[in-house]
């Protein structure tokens, strides 16, 4: 069992309800994908310095 606090005030769940809730809530993102665009971002803004 985890206790998380969400919008919904604190929320008991089992493993498997965590892990659903989680890929849910990253359906659809490109965590990677923003992750090197943030990166090339700070690189480009470094080199302008």
């Amino acid at each position: 069992m985890v206790l998380v606090e969400s919008d919904d005030g604190l929320v008991l769940l089992t493993r498997e309800q965590l892990r659903a809730r989680v890929r849910k809530n990253l359906a659809g993102l490109d965590l990677v994908g923003d992750l090197i665009s943030e990166r090339r971002l700070d690189a480009a803004r470094e080199d302008a310095s």
